[in-house]
């Protein structure tokens, strides 16, 4: 008797069978089969054994709402049915090596395995407890499209645009960006980061150390979405010399004061160090996510070195993929209108080539809920909602798409589903400042005391770049009445940070204004105009609320300059 494959054959091989299955005409056909099939096989990789419920499939595979009855609708009931009867068809028509099924009275997703298999086995899997935003069922049977305004596409070209963007992921899912010919193309996915093992000095033996290192940033650049782990340590990465990729290294040294750690990174594209840091080695393993985390931030972030480093390089004509996430996080930081349009391009342009980028989705969910004062157009929480739902799709196990439905819930007052989302986003990515930061001020926007921890963790983790968590922390301190705290942070906060925006004159415009320093407050404020007001006569109230999308936050800070007298405070209540 042959024993039971393991977990991870068995994913790849639901996955194989998934991507097969979602090439073929009838599934390219159904979008809605499509995103329930491939639904039911994520989450039945993440936790085998456990059916999801009814009401699960119907709110997270379909994108009922959260209101809905299971007792009185059998829409979910009948659409696995349909799926299950789509395979049935397919592999009466077909064949295959390894079939999916789905039994009567289950919501569970089963692959069956051929007789000469030495794992000859049925194997059953099944979705875990999700956690997932409602949409309604007839937007899923749409491509995902930025720009709401643009209707004349005919029915014809949407199922041809589903194809096309299946096909293309499942052609370049593998594929590297060494091998693109064209510069622009280099852009298209994150760039590799080969990491070298440590090496050690005359006076340094300890090898675990060294390993644990390795290991750590192994673990953290996997997580992140800004580089792609490539092998470890050798002959791969003097191949990549002169292409769009990078070597972090290690190395154990010897210090005036005990052991330790120099860090560098080399691009290999220009064959040069472009960063470098030294820290004390780290007393033991438990210590790494604290002393080692923020090298990995500042590396692998958002606004790290890396993606610094690429934002210099990017070519006018890299509009997809990555490239476009490179355009839309500076426009995040600085909100510059110019870069608006274009972002807006190259997230239509990137969905065309990829309706399921969860990145990118993300992205666009994100734009749907800016304010009018920032777009020229009212904030869209209905399609913010669809786009982040949609991200769920390919990316449950992705921070950016969670936050995409933590940032949906946050807007929608639910502050205790958004908590929920965000911190698996941080799970995920445990060293994504941003993230972080982004959490706390959404949490201290709902009075939740945890705010602060996110908070502090967002600035230890890049103290350079976290001028959304030291401008809600700063709040934090003011609300809590601890206003000469608040007001010392305030102050070593560093301006010159990357993606600073529009938030360090926010935050010491109020932070100077509960103190009393009204005239400083209001210096603050007139460099914030002067560096991001326009021309179109708009009032303090609507600069506000074009700068900060989270609107708690942007009517927290109004008041408190409004009731300080650093600005009129006419137009509170102005929409």
């Amino acid at each position: 008797m042959s024993s039971p494959i393991s977990e991870e054959r068995r994913a790849r091989l639901l996955r194989s069978e998934t991507r097969s299955l979602l090439q073929s005409p009838d599934f390219i056909r159904s979008p809605v089969m499509s995103q329930l099939l491939t639904y039911l096989v994520e989450e039945a990789i993440a936790n085998p054994g456990h059916p999801p419920k009814a009401y699960q499939v119907a709110v997270d595979g379909l994108g009922r709402s959260e209101d809905f009855d299971v007792q009185a609708d059998s829409y979910p009931r009948v659409q696995v049915g349909r799926l299950r009867k789509m395979l049935t068809a397919h592999y009466a028509n077909y064949g295959g090596a390894h079939q999916l099924h789905i039994p009567i009275g289950h919501y569970a997703v089963e692959i069956d395995m051929p007789e000469d298999d030495t794992d000859d086995q049925l194997i059953g899997v099944a979705a875990p407890e999700p956690e997932r935003e409602p949409q309604k069922p007839e937007k899923s049977a749409a491509v995902p499209r930025f720009d709401s305004r643009q209707t004349t596409l005919g029915l014809a070209a949407f199922f041809l645009l589903i194809g096309i963007g299946l096909i293309w992921l499942l052609n370049t899912a593998t594929a590297e960006p060494s091998d693109m010919t064209d510069n622009s193309g280099d852009f298209v996915l994150p760039p590799k980061i080969y990491i070298a093992s440590s090496r050690q000095d005359s006076g340094i033996t300890s090898n675990d150390s060294s390993t644990g290192i390795q290991n750590f940033f192994t673990d953290a650049f996997a997580s992140s979405a800004q580089v792609r782990l490539a092998a470890a340590d050798g002959p791969d990465a003097v191949l990549e010399k002169g292409k769009n990729a990078y070597l972090f290294e290690s190395q154990l040294t010897k210090g005036p004061t005990g052991p330790e750690v120099n860090f560098s990174l080399t691009s290999l594209l220009k064959n040069e160090k472009i960063w470098s840091t030294k820290i004390a080695l780290p007393d033991s393993a438990a210590d790494y996510a604290e002393k080692l985390g923020p090298i990995a931030s500042r590396v692998g972030g958002v606004y790290g070195v890396i993606a610094a480093d690429q934002r210099k390089h990017l070519p006018e004509d890299a509009m997809i993929g990555y490239s476009c996430i490179l355009r839309f996080e500076s426009y995040r930081a600085n909100r510059d209108p110019q870069l608006l349009p274009v972002v807006e391009s190259c997230i239509n342009q990137s969905l065309a080539a990829d309706p399921l980028d969860s990145h990118i989705l993300s992205a666009a969910s994100f734009l749907a809920f800016l304010r009018e004062e920032a777009t020229g157009r009212k904030p869209d929480p209905e399609e913010g909602l669809e786009y982040a739902r949609r991200a769920m799709v390919r990316g449950r196990e992705d921070a950016s798409a969670n936050f995409a439905l933590a940032r949906s819930s946050f807007y929608q007052r639910n502050c205790s589903r958004g908590k929920v989302f965000a911190q698996k986003a941080v799970q995920l990515d445990p060293y994504d400042s941003t993230i972080q930061a982004q959490t706390g001020a959404f949490l201290f926007a709902c009075n939740d005391p945890d705010a602060i921890t996110y908070l502090k963790r967002a600035i230890a983790l890049d103290p350079r770049g976290s001028i959304l968590a030291e401008t809600a922390l700063v709040l934090t301190l003011l609300v809590e009445g601890k206003d000469k705290e608040a007001l010392e942070f305030a102050e070593k906060i560093v301006p010159s940070s990357t993606g600073v925006g529009p938030y360090y004159d926010i935050a010491m415009a109020m932070v100077y204004a509960k103190n009393g320093r009204i005239k400083d407050a209001r210096v603050s404020w007139d460099r914030l105009v002067a560096a991001y007001g326009n021309d179109t006569g708009e009032s303090e109230a609507e600069l506000l609320r074009r700068l900060v999308i989270n609107p708690l936050l942007a009517e927290r800070a109004f008041q408190l300059l409004a009731k300080t007298g650093v600005i009129n405070g006419k137009e509170a209540t102005d929409s």
